[in-house]
């Protein structure tokens, strides 16, 4: 007692006083270093937390760190992406045949086996004004046949009825497609086509533009007529039609 008298006199106490604050500072100051608690728990509500979708983590304001596995974004988890085309049907012919469901029913129609000519195609079309004659072929892929001939619409009629073909305007290659010129026709004109069962003329008595979705000029028919359809130069959602009737 007597050594702490003349220490506490000359300090004043202060060095005695401030070891207890330290060691109290020095807890807390360990304690506030500890990392936050990692755990795994129930997802928060949606607006309390914050994704890091590279890490696979949740982060919390009350939780800390959330550690979630197979973690699937709100979005996936509600709907899946509908495919382009369909799992039947390719990608030409999507762009380039209607549905069998989107033409009416009923009408004139022949079979393409019963028009197959020698040559393996299934008719033959000539435009005078064009000075076009060119092949018509059945395929399951009217954007590659096209290259070389006409395709015919799967849909319609191969001689009696409604005929309907589509052809390039322009090539893949920006050549020259077949049906190029057809915007030149008029009313009057006239088309023939040939096939195994005979041969028909027909005379325009339509040319004008459709979007690229309206098929209705592809519908059966009861009287003969040819139905020719190709794409417009500058306008890629649109497409020519020309309808001629015998």
């Amino acid at each position: 007692m007597n050594r702490i008298r003349p220490l506490w006199q000359k300090y004043g106490g202060w060095i005695l006083l401030s070891l207890p604050v330290a060691v109290i500072v020095l807890c807390v100051a360990v304690s506030a270093a500890q990392p936050a608690p990692r755990t795994i728990a129930e997802p928060p509500a949606e607006t309390e937390i914050t994704f890091d979708m590279d890490r696979n983590r949740a982060y919390t304001a009350a939780d800390g760190i959330i550690v979630i596995g197979d973690m699937v974004t709100p979005a996936a988890a509600k709907t899946k992406a509908a495919p382009l085309v369909a799992a039947t049907e390719t990608a030409s012919e999507a762009a380039s045949a209607p549905a069998l469901n989107s033409v009416k029913a009923g009408g004139a129609y022949t079979l393409p086996e019963d028009t197959l000519m020698v040559d393996g195609s299934i008719g033959l079309l000539s435009i005078p004004k064009l000075n076009l004659a060119v092949s018509v072929f059945e395929t399951d892929d009217e954007m590659e046949v096209m290259s070389h001939g006409l395709a015919h619409f799967k849909t319609t009629s191969a001689w009696s009825g409604n005929i309907g073909l589509c052809g390039h305007n322009v090539n893949f290659d920006l050549t020259d497609g077949y049906l190029k010129n057809l915007h030149t026709l008029k009313t009057g004109d006239s088309i023939s086509y040939k096939t195994a069962l005979g041969s028909r003329t027909y005379t325009v008595e339509t040319v004008t533009e459709i979007a690229e979705t309206d098929w209705s000029y592809l519908g059966r028919t009861e009287d003969d007529r040819v139905t020719l359809i190709t794409c417009i130069s500058g306008k890629p959602t649109m497409r020519l039609v020309v309808q001629a009737k015998s």
